[in-house]
């Protein structure tokens, strides 16, 4: 079975090495970028075809981020299918630890305690 790959986009070096291990460990190929010239850069010149597109932008909202990443996957010539996952960094607890598809397979997730919730998500939109 092919390893689903996915394109990530985060802004805070900790939290990118961090998740990055995690996805691996996870089984995921992940393709990291830091900024988004630089995810505009690898998703242009990539042979391979991004599962998922998974944003941790701690200075944007969730809907800038979700513009950036409806840009990053026009960019990059995929189809609205390719599912869009924002994780929100600044939320009330009434949400924490749920998702919200927002249209399309665009998703925003609030992160929680428990990491398997964000693994469940990505989960469920790669397979």
């Amino acid at each position: 079975m092919r390893q689903a790959i996915i394109f990530f986009l985060g802004e805070d070096d900790d939290t990118r090495r961090l998740l990055k291990q995690n996805l691996r460990n996870d089984g995921y190929r992940v393709m990291v970028a830091e900024d988004l010239e630089d995810m505009l850069e690898r998703v242009g010149s990539s042979s391979a075809r991004a599962d998922l597109i998974l944003l941790d932008l701690v200075s944007k909202t969730p809907e800038e981020a979700l513009q950036i990443g409806r840009q990053i996957r026009e960019h990059a010539k995929y189809d609205g299918q390719t599912p869009l996952v924002v994780m929100a960094e600044r939320y009330g607890k009434d949400v924490e630890g749920t998702e919200t598809n927002v249209g399309g397979n665009d998703w925003i997730f609030y992160l929680g305690e428990e990491p398997a919730q964000l693994r469940n998500l990505l989960t469920r939109l790669t397979s």
